[in-house]
This record gives C-alpha cells, sequence and structure tokens, in this order.
C-alpha cells in the first residue's frame, strides 16, 4: 500500500502543483487567503484541496463558509480514500475558524463523487453555474455541510 502524506501547501509549492494540474491549479491554490492542503506520495502530489473563507450574499450577510474552490485527485491515486481525507482535513480547519458551513460546486462529469458527498453528510443541490472560461452555463450540483 502506497503512504500518503498530507502536507500545508506553500506558495514554493506553486509549481509542482502546475506540473499536475497546470497553471489554472496553481492559481487556484489559496495560501495567504485560504489554505490549500496536497496529498503527496513521496515527492509526487497524488492530491490537492483548495479552500478559502467567503461571506455569503444578502439575505445572508453576516454568514460566512468555507469554499472548497478546487478538489482533484490524480488518477492513479482515486478511490482510495484521498479526497475523503482532504475534504475531512478541510472540514476540520473551517470548524477551527467557527466557520457557518462548509460547500463546493461540481461540474455534472464529476458525477463519481456524489457518493462519497453524501457519506460526508454534505446537502447536495442541482444547479447551474456561469463558465468563467468560456462564458457558458455548466450543469452540476452545490454541495454544503452545516459545521456550526
Amino acid at each position: 500500500m502506497v503512504e500518503i502524506e498530507y502536507v500545508e501547501a506553500t506558495s514554493e509549492m506553486r509549481g509542482l502543483v502546475a506540473e499536475i494540474w497546470g497553471e489554472v491549479g496553481a492559481r487556484h491554490l489559496h495560501i495567504e487567503d485560504g489554505f490549500s492542503i496536497l496529498a503527496m506520495c513521496g515527492e509526487k502530489a497524488a492530491g490537492l484541496i483548495s479552500v478559502y473563507p467567503r461571506a455569503l450574499p444578502p439575505p445572508l450577510s453576516g454568514v460566512r463558509e468555507a469554499f472548497i474552490d478546487m478538489i482533484d485527485v490524480v488518477a492513479e491515486y482515486r478511490r482510495r480514500g484521498v479526497a475523503r481525507r482532504l475534504i475531512e482535513m478541510s472540514i476540520s480547519r473551517a470548524r477551527e475558524q467557527g466557520l457557518h458551513q462548509i460547500g463546493a460546486w461540481s461540474s455534472e462529469d464529476k458525477a463519481e463523487a456524489i457518493p462519497m458527498w453524501k457519506e460526508l453528510g454534505f446537502a447536495l443541490c442541482p444547479g447551474h453555474d456561469l463558465s468563467g472560461r468560456t462564458g457558458e452555463w455548466i450543469r452540476g450540483y452545490f454541495v454544503a455541510l452545516q459545521l456550526a
């Protein structure tokens, strides 16, 4: 069995992240404005989660959540609990920060993650999100877990 170590991402790791997830992944790292955790197998990145706190819009002003900006696991490490562990660690961090909930958005092509989200206690809501890259609406789902 391969040993995975979970480490706090630093700005020095942007190059490592870019090797696996490209410049988009490197831009999604939250170092100063949130946190990012890398799952490492030796010197190789196996998974990444990036989370930042944000205020919810009115009428929920004053409510803050941890938003999972990016989560991905390299194909050869999937189905080994890496994503689950990254999410569990992020839930703990968000609770420590006193945030009300932790949430994320996923496109419908990531439907294989739905059972995991459900097992972790997240509520699911179908929806659409506007792609910042293409300007097109993308079908998918929102997930949220109340923390406080």
